[in-house]
């Protein structure tokens, strides 16, 4: 299947719609992950307003609320997963939207999540929807970020999907420059080994950051 880079969000949403319940039983309690998310939520505080972009199925938020009662907003361009995210997390506030056009009030959350989604962007719009999360996010606030280093952007399938979705890979020095340059202070970083199908290893890295 030949996939053109500009239909790269639509195909990987249908990809996501058709494909959400096996995504949602590798990842909702996948412990490689949790753990970290597991560790940011100590962090927060009871009541803590987060925004979660690219909320999927809402594993994150549901870790998250397991450790702390939060107010979660969720956004997600997969009407299918949001569904199951709002049985995940019934208090939650779950948009159907797209986080390049999202819009919301300046240092409004406590905390913004981005759980590898701007994985599925480009480097520009990656830029600037990190820009817009940390416009989101309060003074003093903190930030989730996970991404993925090792190969070039393309189209890819996975252990979940037969059907390609759009890939980028960022580098984490450049990542933690834009974040300082943006106001953000990177002070936990975590990289892990994730295997892929045909044996080789992607770098997962998971930063968690603070609003100067």
């Amino acid at each position: 299947m030949f996939c053109k880079l500009q239909d790269k969000t639509k195909l990987t949403i249908d990809a996501y719609n058709k494909n959400f319940s096996g995504y949602t039983d590798k990842f909702m309690n996948y412990s490689p992950y949790a753990m970290h998310v597991i560790e940011f939520a100590g962090l927060l505080e009871d009541d803590f307003k987060v925004l979660d972009i690219g909320c999927g199925p809402g594993n994150v938020a549901k870790q998250l609320c397991a450790v702390k009662r939060l107010k979660i907003t969720g956004i997600d361009l997969s009407s299918e997963m949001l569904e199951i995210a709002r049985v995940n997390v019934p208090d939650g506030i779950f948009h159907l939207q797209d986080s390049r056009k999202a819009s919301f009030s300046s240092e409004y959350f406590d905390a913004v999540v981005l759980s590898f989604s701007i994985v599925h962007l480009d480097d520009d719009e990656a830029n600037e929807v990190l820009a817009n999360a940390v416009k989101w996010l309060r003074s003093g606030g903190y930030l989730y970020l996970s991404f993925m280093e090792g190969k070039q952007p393309g189209f890819e399938t996975t252990s979940f999907s037969s059907q390609p979705l759009y890939f980028n890979y960022f580098q984490e020095t450049k990542i933690e420059e834009f974040l300082k340059e943006n106001g953000i202070d990177r002070f936990r970083s975590i990289r892990q080994d994730y295997s892929e199908l045909d044996g080789s290893n992607t770098t997962d890295v998971f930063l968690f950051g603070k609003k100067r």
